[in-house]
């Protein structure tokens, strides 16, 4: 059997990494070009710290650099970016319009996740989102309309395929938040 909890460590990026490169991405789009004092700035860093995890950015081959000192993505390092970019806007709107999740809440949970996730089930998030958000199909209109205003009351452990044991895990968070 898979120790699954070690397939955290197989990532390809860490999350300080993925945020140097979208650090990146984001200067060069914003103002045709990066230097470290950019994404220093950007991350709201020491220039120091921003030159030692960029030296290893370079090494692994996703960033590169000019004779000028100018930063650039590889493509590998571009195609990792927009990875992470487009997981995390898509837990954000997942959170926040399916879910109703506050904004600031849905953005830190999707910064938490955007870099941990396989391209499976981001391609199948996407295909979610995509279905469920569509207004024309209206049993995913009303499943969304409905979710939002459903409060959920716990159908007793032994009719719940999540709960375990013999409480109610809704009303263990519920009993958690009240306290």
């Amino acid at each position: 059997m898979t120790q699954v909890w070690k397939e955290f460590e197989v990532n390809e990026v860490t999350h300080s990494m993925a945020h140097y490169l979208m650090a990146i991405q984001d200067l060069l789009k914003s103002q045709g070009y990066a230097r470290v004092t950019d994404v220093a700035r950007e991350l709201e860093i020491t220039p120091g710290s921003a030159s030692v995890s960029l030296k290893a950015l370079k090494a692994k081959g996703y960033v590169s650099e000019d004779k000028n000192r100018f930063l650039g993505l590889t493509e590998e390092g571009e195609r990792i970016a927009h990875d992470v970019h487009l997981t995390h806007r898509s837990f954000m709107y997942f959170f926040q319009n399916l879910l109703g999740v506050a904004e600031e809440q849905a953005n830190i949970d999707s910064c938490k996740i955007e870099h941990l996730v396989s391209a499976e089930t981001r391609e199948k998030l996407l295909t979610f989102l995509r279905y469920a958000t569509e207004d024309k199909n209206k049993i995913a209109k009303a499943f969304r309309e409905g979710f939002l205003d459903f409060h959920a009351e716990c159908p007793g452990v032994e009719a719940c395929d999540i709960c375990e044991g013999d409480r109610c895990e809704l009303e263990c968070l519920h009993e958690q938040a009240a306290e």
